[in-house]
């Protein structure tokens, strides 16, 4: 698998390794956007799956009870997870 760039081919290791699917440890939130009254997050799943999520929406085996401009709130099986963006 390889691939046409301006500066020549992506070697087929370099083209592999980019686009492995790989089961990571944790779900962890990536960014947070929208208003005070709309807001949404975007949720990397452990399996590395991508997910646009809204207040009341499942994931991770939860439900989004909240979205603040820093965290995600969860609720999951009677209890409350608190997923914070990761810090800069």
């Amino acid at each position: 698998m390889t691939s046409q760039t301006s500066q020549g081919q992506t070697p087929p290791q370099v083209a592999k390794l980019a686009t492995e699917q790989v089961r990571l440890d944790s779900t962890a939130v990536i960014g947070i956007f929208g208003s005070n009254a709309a807001p949404g997050a975007l949720i990397r799943t452990h399996r590395g799956k991508i997910e646009r999520v809204a207040v009341g929406d499942k994931v991770a085996g939860g439900v989004v009870a909240a979205i603040s401009e820093n965290a995600v709130i969860l609720n999951k099986r009677g209890k409350t997870t608190q997923m914070k963006l990761p810090q800069t």
